[in-house]
């Protein structure tokens, strides 16, 4: 392996979750202000709006080019369902006391599952004194960090921890999302505030997630100056951080149970061309950085990989190696 450490990046929704958190955080404002419009009304006006664009503008993707322009083409429909949702003021008196509560209820309720196993992966990192990051197009990066720590607790309560989940600093997680500000108008946080115009203000699509993960881990300095990139996604929106990271990894559910992201996103893989394999098959050849690859004028790692769950990631042979380089460095502090 190339490099000594890993700066492990992960996506929220559908990655360390197994469902989306949106309409739970909805939720969340609309028990403070049921006047406002239902969950159902909000998502099918996001479907409408969706379906009509689909209908005037949209084409299937054959290249990588047509399905990257495409993504980012739905930033407009991202943003007008940002914006309704502030209209109806949903989001009036929620702070972070009540995200918090909100997400551990959720938790213990399972009205959000989290993947097992993402905690061993994250404490691996860790104690390979690696960096772990969580990028989302998710509405409050509050309740991300409070869904983990209900999480992480609710197995160091079960007694079902081990060396690695106490590995977990959930402090130096470093979260990265859109965020609620309640107040009196219910309003969401700008990410970037400097932004040139509003759309672009906020983390909506999956060029916007690329641009967050280049800052987190400093992707335009020299390889070999910086941790090995690992990104870990499920969707479309994670496309260009899978292809840009140094190592992408898929999480794809057994056939029965596989979500519309996840097929779109293997979709686009196939006829990019861009070959997706098994974690499993990973051999000492493929720890070294994987070719560069132009593809529709843009550059790309044309490697990429695919894991049913976490612990098949932690078995795979990339972080098998990362277990013995940190085993190795604590016998020679001893």
């Amino acid at each position: 392996m190339s490099s000594n450490s890993i700066h492990l990046v992960l996506d929220f929704d559908g990655t360390l979750t197994t469902s989306s958190s949106l309409s739970l955080i909805y939720d969340i404002g609309h028990r403070l202000n049921p006047s406002c419009p239902s969950w159902q009304s909000i998502s099918q006006a996001y479907v409408d709006d969706f379906n009509s664009m689909k209908t005037t503008s949209m084409v299937k993707p054959t290249t990588l080019l047509q399905a990257l322009q495409r993504l980012e083409s739905l930033r407009a429909i991202e943003y007008r369902s940002i914006a309704r949702v502030e209209a109806t003021k949903v989001f009036r008196g929620v702070n972070i006391e009540i995200l918090h509560a909100a997400a551990e209820k959720a938790i213990r309720d399972a009205e959000l599952e989290m993947r097992d196993g993402w905690q061993k992966l994250v404490g691996m990192v860790m104690k390979g004194e690696g960096k772990v990051a969580v990028v989302s197009v998710g509405w409050s990066g509050d309740f991300i960090r409070s869904c983990l720590h209900a999480s992480l607790e609710r197995v160091r309560a079960a007694e079902q921890d081990s060396d690695w989940d106490n590995r977990v600093n959930l402090p130096l997680i470093d979260v990265r999302a859109n965020n609620i500000i309640g107040g009196d108008e219910g309003k969401m946080d700008r990410y970037w505030r400097a932004a040139t115009s509003d759309d672009k203000s906020q983390i909506l699509t999956a060029e916007d997630k690329l641009r967050v993960m280049k800052d987190i881990v400093g992707m335009d300095d020299v390889k070999g100056s910086r941790p090995l990139v690992v990104y870990v996604g499920d969707s479309t929106t994670d496309l260009e951080c899978l292809l840009h990271a140094d190592v992408g990894i898929c999480l794809r559910d057994e056939a029965a149970s596989t979500t519309w992201e996840q097929r779109e996103l293997q979709e686009i893989l196939d006829q990019a061309d861009i070959d997706c394999r098994w974690v499993g098959d990973m051999d000492e050849g493929d720890l070294e950085m994987p070719p560069l690859r132009s593809i529709d004028g843009g550059v790309y790692h044309s490697q990429t990989w695919w894991a049913r769950d976490f612990d098949e990631i932690c078995q795979s042979l990339l972080f098998r190696e990362l277990k013995s380089m940190s085993q190795t460095a604590r016998q020679t502090q001893q």
